[in-house]
């Protein structure tokens, strides 16, 4: 059986509290699948058991939310199917509020012996434990019921990790023989338990069905995930989220969609809607990095889908489904592998890179240890990635096919994290670095935005390297600044005010002679998201000037706000310009209208190419090729975004 397809999805949460009296008012099924079917929806998450706990079909496990008229899920699903529309079976395995207070003993206990911590007003004061044999009957016994109703796939929600020191987990860590008083070996210990309670699940669901596990760790379930929904709501929580996640996840599986929403603050702002330009931006931004898009809603208890929200999601959707016959066969196009641990995901370094190279213009992945280095002309090793024998036995044959390497902070060390990690980084390294106060000096300041000084590493970690020999061999970027003290207290005064003393033999940046290996002394990728100091900026960029001297894009004239990639196959390039961004207003990021880019700003891309035009309208635009191998497009004045088809030759 062929599955539906997964694009233009909703995720339609119903998270209810006791108590509402009208409950099902207005609820019709068809009409309910009408207003998705309007809107040029194809998939939706929908609600089986929300996490109060309540079921919206007539259980015989479960509690059924009371009143409720008839078999709500079974309803949409039979309306929601008679219009081609796919289903996914929302079921929240981490949060049952109401089992939860009948069945105490269900939760997880922290060390101190509590069942219930944090705001009680909120979700996850009080969460289930997987090792729990009554609640593991429970979530069994009502996942054979939903799958009696044959829905399309499972969304299994709130599966977030945490220790727990109950009486079945502590008796199963000590069968084992594992310390439960560990912090880090009880994690582990609990992820593997998530790991079989969701591989018995989809023993019982089978094959053929989406499966999705909100909250785990993508590359930990890579082979029971069918694809990756990426839940951000970046107005509340933060535009620098998405982009390193849809970096990674677009590498662990085929089918990614963006989970943005339609609220002003988050899920459950039943009032809220973030204007139309801001979730428009959240499409711009699902095609800028090749991924799908879904709207995250939230189904009111007594009334149908909002018509005003669903007519500008179809309006949305029925621009973005003329441009599926491009975006369906196009892959993101990446110079860029940048590493992330298998085991330890991603980081505040990941989020600052990918804000920093977004500026930039450089196109990049995210991968791990387990993928393929060679498509990648430049290997970036973050600020505190840490070595293993998978990542270093791919290094020589990497750097042997023209590969380059920058690493930054301690992540060019050796395991033990006494030298560098190979030979070939031909740096003399002298140590850690204890300070958290230091300072570095560009040797070109050149920059327009420079000034010729000294300037803050804003980073608390790294390492002293310098060249090798008396003259030493290689390239010198910038030079480690001491500062006079290190911040603390001496029993008179708080060393607060820290000023650069002098210049130290070692470097801040440096490039190796056989300018394959570039190393960054400090952390400055961490440091990017939590100063974003454009100095920091121009290191990068120098760095990269000269282990990627041709990236795939150059730009003139497009502001740092703006964001250039493209995607492509072996027939087209689909080159993205995304003009807009959002606007810091109190603690909100805010777009409520679309940046304007004139005419006349240029793109260089990298390669030949036949001819170009706009989608998805077609119409035609000229480019130039260039003797250095590159095209150049002229862009027409773009209002918010704009995709340019470019044939190759």
């Amino acid at each position: 059986m062929t599955m539906r397809p997964m694009k233009r999805a909703v995720h339609i949460d119903f998270h209810t509290m006791p108590g509402i009296d009208d409950f099902n008012r207005e609820w019709d099924a068809a009409r309910f699948a009408s207003t998705l079917q309007d809107a040029h929806v194809t998939y939706i998450n929908a609600f089986a058991r929300c996490n109060i706990g309540f079921a919206y079909y007539p259980t015989r496990i479960g509690i059924p939310y009371p009143g409720m008229k008839g078999d709500m899920f079974g309803d949409l699903l039979r309306e929601c199917h008679l219009r081609d529309i796919g289903v996914s079976a929302y079921i929240n395995v981490g949060l049952d509020h109401e089992q939860s207070s009948r069945h105490m003993g269900w939760l997880r206990l922290d060390q101190e012996g509590r069942v219930i911590s944090g705001d009680r007003t909120g979700n996850f004061f009080r969460q289930l434990c997987y090792n729990n044999p009554e609640y593991r009957d429970y979530h069994f016994g009502m996942l054979k019921e939903v799958i009696a109703y044959d829905p399309d796939g499972y969304f299994f929600d709130c599966m977030v990790l945490k220790p727990c020191y109950c009486y079945h987990c502590l008796k199963k860590m000590q069968s084992l023989g594992i310390d439960a008083n560990d912090p880090a070996t009880n994690l582990r210990f609990q992820e593997q338990s998530m790991i079989e309670f969701a591989e018995e699940s989809l023993r019982l669901i089978g094959p053929g069905k989406y499966y999705y596990l909100n909250g785990m760790d993508y590359a930990r379930v890579q082979n029971l995930d069918t694809h990756i929904e990426i839940e951000c709501l970046p107005s509340a929580w933060s535009y620098d989220y998405f982009w390193p996640h849809a970096s990674y996840a677009r590498n662990l599986q085929r089918t990614v969609l963006y989970m943005t929403g339609r609220f002003q603050l988050n899920w459950g702002d039943f009032g809220g809607f973030k204007t139309r330009a801001s979730l428009e931006y959240d499409y711009f931004d699902a095609l800028c990095a090749g991924v799908g898009v879904s709207v995250g809603d939230h189904l009111h208890p007594a009334r149908n889908l909002d018509p005003g929200i669903y007519r500008t999601i179809g309006e949305m959707n029925a621009w973005i489904e003329k441009l599926e016959p491009y975006t369906e066969k196009a892959r993101f196009l990446a110079d860029i592998g940048v590493l992330v641990n298998l085991t330890s995901g991603l980081s505040e370094s990941h989020q600052g890179l990918a804000r920093m190279f977004g500026e930039l213009r450089q196109s990049y992945d995210i991968i791990n240890e387990n993928m393929d280095f060679t498509p990648y002309r430049v290997l970036v090793l973050p600020d505190h990635l840490q070595m293993n024998s998978q990542i270093t036995g791919k290094f020589d044959a990497y750097l042997q096919q023209g590969g380059r390497i920058l690493a930054s902070g301690t992540a060019g060390l050796n395991e033990t994290q006494n030298g560098f990690v190979l030979p070939a980084w031909d740096f003399a390294f002298d140590g850690l670095d204890a300070s958290s106060s230091s300072y570095f000096h560009l040797t070109d300041a050149s920059d327009p935005l420079l000034i010729d000084m000294d300037y803050n590493m804003y980073s608390d970690s790294g390492i002293l390297f310098r060249l090798r020999g008396i003259s030493g061999s290689g390239r010198v970027l910038a030079k480690y600044v001491k500062s006079y003290f290190e911040k603390h207290w001496d029993g008179f005064h708080g060393y607060f005010y820290l000023p650069p003393q002098k210049e130290t033999p070692y470097a801040a940046a440096a490039v190796n002679a056989a300018g394959t290996i570039g190393q960054i002394s400090f952390a400055v990728f961490r440091s990017y998201y939590r100063a974003a100091a454009c100095a920091n900026k121009i290191l990068v960029k120098q760095c990269l000037e000269l282990l990627l001297p041709d990236p795939l894009i150059r730009t003139e004239g497009i502001p740092s706000t703006a964001r250039v990639t493209a995607t492509g196959c072996a027939e087209f390039v689909l080159l993205h310009t995304k003009v807009t961004y959002p606007e810091v207003r109190g603690k909100m990021n805010i777009i409520e209208e679309h940046a304007v880019l004139e005419a006349g700003a240029s793109v260089e891309l990298r390669g030949q190419f036949e001819e170009a035009c706009l989608l998805p309208d077609g119409k035609p635009l000229a480019i130039n090729q260039l003797p250095d191998g590159y095209t150049r497009i002229i862009l027409p004045r773009i209002t918010g975004y704009q995709m340019i088809k470019l044939q190759r030759s």
